[in-house]
């Protein structure tokens, strides 16, 4: 019977990619009344995954018969699947450490520890004027951070070129031995149930038809998904930010265009089509455009004018607003309150416990203040318009959200594996 170490990256088994954080997914039965079967590979695998997820949990790292006692398998069996899992590049023999200096008598047990670096994910956040790429570990520690500028009016194969371009020199920067095994991109717009499609993109030229996942996954040959931006930022947000212990979160993104990814149950909310969320679409109160959504407070590529107090504009209303400026100060306040009675029906229909405005433009500790008129402003109005009033917080992410969210993502689709067949992930590197 062939083993993962009888496998070369031409003859593994394809491999079907599983998001799990993209929502429940429909379950799939081998017919009525049938028993489930476990062949004597599933069984191998379940066991390898055991003894990989003792590894990785027991502190300090663990001897043979600690993973034997753990995983109540036989010391036998546990001594081969250490054997195969360390073939595979998952675990290693952990360096002894001496006891003040002192030999012990004897041959030291072996000790044994996960390799975080034994394969990589891939997160990308793209935007209309830049491209970003983080490669962080199976631990999801970032090892290298890659951005490229971008013209707002890029045609969506040449973006997708970027994306690729931005990738490839995070990997290099990592060295040529790293091993990407799944990767996910953030995008603006609408995202397909399956994350494999943008379905609709537009501020972004070209960028729906430009099929990324497929350049992407070409180039790397790992799976590779899409997500909405907002989605992501929420993800990311309740993995490393202050969204961390809440179940039911709304996070609001102040891009260019608004956007919101709901967490309820503690999973992603994405809706029948994958559009849930889309709160740029609501009609806000006091607009004047004949499109929806809400301006952003700060617009790219906005000249400042110094000469009117009463027009401050782009990053000079956020300064000015921190310094204390009543001009500024009533200009975020008038849109907090704008934010707040928009997005009021949708936060009445879900109930959150939290909800993050999502924004880096208050990452300077000190445009701080102009952060938290902002917050203040919206909870007030939103305090009038809600039956059960959540918490209101700024992201602790800013801008790097929605990368973190997607390396997130990523690293979902790895866990997966190493939770239930662990040995067939090298098979999957570059």
């Amino acid at each position: 019977m062939a083993t993962s170490r009888d496998r070369s990256p031409s003859t593994a088994p394809a491999t079907q990619a599983l998001w799990p954080l993209s929502g429940p997914s429909e379950p799939s039965s081998p017919g009525p009344g049938l028993p489930a079967v476990v062949g004597v590979a599933d069984l191998r695998a379940t066991n390898a995954a055991a003894v990989l997820a003792a590894v990785r949990s027991t502190d300090p790292h663990p001897r043979l018969s600690t993973l034997a006692e753990a995983t109540k398998l036989s010391r036998p069996t546990v001594e081969v699947i250490v054997e195969e899992l360390t073939d595979c590049g998952l675990i290693e023999v952990a360096p002894a450490v001496s006891a003040r200096g002192q030999r012990s008598p004897g041959r030291p047990a072996r000790r044994f520890r996960f390799r975080p670096h034994a394969g990589f994910v891939v997160g990308v956040d793209v935007r209309p004027r830049s491209v970003s790429a983080c490669l962080a570990d199976l631990d999801g520690r970032a090892v290298a951070v890659e951005r490229k500028a971008v013209r707002a009016d890029l045609g969506g194969p040449a973006r997708a070129r970027a994306v690729v371009s931005v990738v490839r020199r995070a990997i290099d920067h990592a060295g040529a031995d790293a091993r990407v095994w799944a990767a996910t991109i953030g995008t603006p717009g609408l995202v397909d149930r399956s994350n494999s499609r943008i379905r609709q993109a537009d501020n972004l030229k070209g960028w729906a038809e430009a099929d990324v996942v497929t350049t992407l996954r070409d180039a790397l040959g790992c799976p590779v998904a899409v997500e909405n931006d907002a989605n992501l930022a929420a993800l990311g947000e309740q993995w490393r930010g202050v969204g961390g212990s809440a179940d039911e979160m709304v996070f609001v993104l102040l891009g260019e265009r608004l956007g919101a990814g709901v967490i309820t149950g503690g999973r992603l909310l994405r809706g029948h089509r994958g559009a849930a969320g889309e709160i740029g679409f609501i009609r806000f109160p006091g607009s004047t455009s004949s499109r929806p959504g809400l301006e952003p407070l700060v617009g790219d590529g906005v000249t400042p004018d110094r000469t009117d107090p009463a027009r401050h504009q782009g990053a000079d209303l956020v300064r000015a607003a921190a310094e204390g400026d009543p001009e500024a100060v009533a200009a975020i306040t008038s849109y907090g309150r704008r934010l707040a009675a928009g997005i009021a029906p949708v936060l009445l229909a879900l109930d959150p416990a939290l909800v993050v405005l999502g924004t880096g433009l208050f990452a300077d500790p000190v445009l701080l203040p102009a952060g938290e008129i902002l917050l203040s402003a919206t909870e007030q109005e939103a305090g009038s318009l809600l039956v059960d009033l959540p918490r209101w917080r700024l992201s602790d992410l800013g801008d790097e959200a929605v990368i973190t969210g997607a390396v997130r993502f990523a690293l979902s689709s790895v866990e997966e594996v190493l939770r239930t067949r662990p040995t067939l992930l090298p098979a999957r590197g570059r």
